[in-house]
């Protein structure tokens, strides 16, 4: 009966050590982790971090089977190196590992010619074929590796199910492990004599599909993925045929691309490039190749195509990387719209205002000034002569940021309940509320809001459109409110006519009013120069200047006996001034049935200014 703890194993290592012994019926030792034994903080975390920096770096995974490296055992009242005890589940399962080949080492496979083996191998494996790379005898032991996880499967799962001629069963060990290399002068000169045999100088193209397994690097590992490979074909490229315009590198198991950027530097006219079959993941990957002018681009077969449920997102995703893309995974697209622009060419100054023509200069100075005097002051009765008798205004709020809107001197809820946002407001009859029509309504609503300090200084003015029958002037500024001096930042666009009386009037009126900024808050009335007067541009062709005039006065207005008894029956049974009686009547069209019937819905809606009840 044999001692207990008899019987020593000699370990083995895969490039160095020897197989001296027929050792084909021990199992390996389970491993498990037991609470509390790993003290070490986070000690696993780093291992699948990147698995490319395992690929630069010649390191032995040591999967074999799912096992690590074996270590002496030392059993019970044993000497060190007595064999491990039996698992109680002898069944092992494959896992794939993260690195793209694996290892398979047959010990004691140089008994046995290559053919033998090989063909023992795949009579198993039938119907699924694997190609065996790198071939070699280490000692004892038949090397070679797989590219692909269903050979190494395959291969996994033939373990002790062969019997060889001399009637042992055939060991099968499968490691997950990249075959070591060094790049030297002799095998770059192997690259560089494939390169030039795969290359086609008519179309300047160079085809580099599944470069490792070219016959004729059987002899030595070459697989691109490693970045210290890539590298160095990029070099050769660069110094051998540096016009190249077509690179083809598909099914090499690309999986980083960030050692690519170089590309852009040293292959500066590349404009075609195949990246299918390989493993990139995410389209992110393709950031370092962005500079490349690509036209054409192929992506099939990788990992990111499956991350986009719609086709065109995907299509726009990459477009945006690469603009002047033509031709996708080997369809053409539809032209890309956008401004075919020569790169040098400069934008215009920037300045803060445009006119487009210089004439409007002063008509703007006119307007704006006259304007927001009387919008600053006590009363803003008087923008009723400013606005045409079917004016519409609309007006727009919402902060800046959420965090200011807490604070007392920044709060908008003056603005806020007659904010007419379109985005927020879907209801038909909703928006059409919060939209002011008639000029009463407007100058109603104008005289409604907080009394304000406008910074005419700081004003920034485009005047958009200029002709006889229509100007726009959009603007954006900064004012004070009178009560709280809280301070507010508007942007407005007017829509200007010309009315009867030979003057103008605002037909259209937009505001929108948000908080300031650090920035304006330091600038508000620090300017010496009227922004309201902007400086002016060069014209490119000359329109006619339509003067400004002053508006009709209200007495033309009562022309004739009858319209003053309407105005006065309207301010006896309202009790409006004639100013205010005299424009809704105006609106109305001398209707006093309809002025009655607007002035009680504004009044009960609690829209009518105090001002216009003052005599």
């Amino acid at each position: 009966m044999p001692k207990r703890g008899g019987g020593r194993i000699k370990n083995w290592k895969t490039d160095n050590d020897h197989f001296e012994h027929d050792d084909r019926t021990h199992n390996p030792r389970r491993v498990s982790f037991k609470p509390g034994t790993n003290k070490g903080k986070n000690k696993f975390n780093n291992w699948n971090k990147n698995a490319k920096l395992l690929l630069d770096d010649d390191v032995d995974m040591g999967l074999s089977g799912g096992q690590g490296p074996r270590k002496p055992f030392r059993g019970r009242g044993g000497r060190l190196g007595s064999p491990a005890p039996r698992p109680r589940h002898a069944g092992k399962k494959f896992t794939p590992g993260m690195l793209p080949w694996y290892q398979i080492v047959i010990p004691y496979g140089a008994k046995h010619e290559k053919d033998v083996i090989l063909r023992a191998l795949l009579n198993f494996t039938s119907p699924d074929i694997f190609i065996p790379h790198y071939y070699r005898i280490n000692g004892n032991a038949a090397i070679f590796y797989v590219d692909d996880v269903k050979s190494a499967e395959n291969l996994f799962n033939a373990d002790k199910k062969i019997v060889m001629p001399d009637g042992f069963k055939m060991v099968v060990i499968v490691k997950n492990a990249v075959p070591n290399v060094n790049v030297d002068a002799n095998m770059k000169e192997k690259m560089k004599l494939v390169m030039a045999k795969r290359y086609n100088p008519a179309t300047k193209a160079l085809d580099m599909t599944k470069f490792h397994s070219d016959s004729d690097l059987s002899e030595i590992f070459c697989g691109l993925f490693r970045p210290v490979i890539m590298l160095t074909a990029i070099d050769i490229i660069a110094e051998n045929i540096p016009d190249i315009e077509a690179l083809n590198l598909n099914d090499n198991k690309l999986h980083g691309l960030d050692h690519l950027k170089v590309m852009a530097t040293k292959l500066k006219n590349l404009k075609i490039l195949y990246l299918g079959d390989n493993r990139i993941p995410v389209v992110g990957s393709l950031e370092s190749l962005r500079n490349l002018p690509l036209v054409e681009l192929m992506l099939k077969g990788n990992p990111l195509r499956n991350r986009f449920n719609d086709h065109d997102d995907y299509v726009s995703t990459v477009r945006k990387k690469f603009p002047k893309l033509v031709r996708l995974d080997g369809v053409d697209l539809p032209p890309a719209i956008g401004f075919d622009v020569a790169e040098d060419v400069a934008l215009p100054a920037q300045q803060q205002s445009f006119l487009i023509e210089p004439a409007a200069q002063d008509f703007v100075r006119q307007f704006l000034a006259q304007y927001f005097a009387v919008y600053d002051s006590e009363s803003r009765q008087s923008l009723m002569d400013a606005y045409h008798e079917n004016a519409t205004m609309s007006m727009t709020t919402s902060y800046l940021t959420h965090d200011i809107r807490n604070s007392p001197s920044t709060k908008l809820h003056q603005y806020l309940p007659n904010s007419r946002n379109i985005l927020r407001i879907t209801d038909r009859e909703s928006r059409r509320r919060y939209l002011r029509t008639g000029k009463l309504q407007v100058v109603a609503f104008i005289c409604d809001l907080p009394k304000t300090t406008h910074d005419l200084m700081g004003f920034a003015v485009d005047v958009l459109i200029y002709t006889p029958t229509m100007i726009m002037v959009s603007m954006n500024g900064v004012f004070k409110e009178t009560a709280s001096q809280g301070s507010r930042s508007f942007h407005r666009t007017f829509m200007i006519v010309p009315n009867n009386g030979g003057g103008f009037c605002i037909v259209n009126d937009m505001l929108f009013i948000t908080n300031t900024t650090k920035e304006q808050e330091e600038k508000m009335f620090q300017s010496g120069v009227p922004a309201a007067a902007p400086t002016p541009v060069a014209a490119t062709t000359s329109a006619p200047a339509p003067a400004p005039a002053p508006a009709p006065a209200a007495s033309e207005a009562l022309h004739s006996e009858h319209h003053r008894m309407l105005l006065n029956a309207l301010g006896q049974q309202t009790g409006m001034n004639d100013y205010w009686s005299m424009n809704c009547l105006q609106e109305t069209g001398w209707d006093l049935q309809k002025a009655m019937f607007i002035f009680n819905k504004l009044q009960s809606e609690g829209k009518i200014p105090h001002e216009a009840f003052v005599k």
